[in-house]
């Protein structure tokens, strides 16, 4: 197994353990007995969408910077335009389904994340980051680099905005936005790629996606 792999593999444990931190602070809220069973009955209760019930295959799983990860040990291929506007990050719960006339993927729930800066550079295939506080270079999608490049100008050396995984080393993150060019030339409008995903728990993350065209990412 490479090390990269190791490396995110560490990195989903531990946004795993923050994540069961968080879960075990709410699940204490919920001081009687009574509170908790009216919980279960309410999750029990929740319904299906329409592909769902139509569905060949419902795969839950994590994602994992590039595909995402099934509770069943398998990986599937999230397509990289969808990582991409979408900005997932490592961790982020997703559901993969499968019907008679397409594939979908959804967002089902969104880890803790945050925004931070650094250096946009290349090495051989690898779109890297370089963050001052962390030890190693942050990846980005291919995708994401690519289509900045062509269409928003970005080049190595640039200053950019990048979504990872809240109290982890992240391994790989979410390109956001240019933040200054190397020809210190600030950037203020920013394309669909440029907004930072929200994280208002009390909207609905579910997001789902076809597998779509992806010319205009390469």
């Amino acid at each position: 197994m490479s090390a990269k792999k190791i490396a995110t593999i560490l990195n989903l444990i531990e946004i795993a353990e923050n994540n069961l931190k968080t879960t075990k602070s709410l699940l204490a809220q919920l001081s009687t007995p009574e509170k908790i069973s009216s919980a279960r009955s309410t999750t029990a209760t929740g319904q299906s969408s329409t592909d769902e019930d139509s569905a060949l295959e419902v795969i839950e799983g994590y994602f994992d910077g590039e595909n995402m990860i099934g509770d069943n040990g398998q990986m599937y291929v999230v397509p990289p335009n969808y990582a991409s506007k979408t900005q997932l990050v490592v961790g982020d719960r997703m559901k993969w389904i499968m019907t008679p006339e397409r594939d979908i993927f959804k967002l089902i729930q969104p880890a803790p994340r945050e925004r931070t800066t650094g250096t946009f550079t290349i090495e051989g295939d690898a779109y890297l980051v370089l963050v001052d506080r962390f030890p190693n270079p942050i990846q980005i999608l291919k995708a994401s680099a690519t289509y900045a490049m062509k269409n928003l100008g970005l080049q190595i050396g640039d200053e950019v905005a990048i979504t990872i995984p809240k109290d982890a080393t992240p391994t790989w993150g979410a390109f956001n936005s240019i933040v200054k060019s190397t020809t210190e030339q600030d950037i203020s409008e920013e394309d669909d790629l440029g907004v930072e995903a929200p994280v208002d728990r009390s909207q609905d993350y579910t997001t789902e996606a076809e597998i779509p065209n992806q010319e205009d990412f390469l």
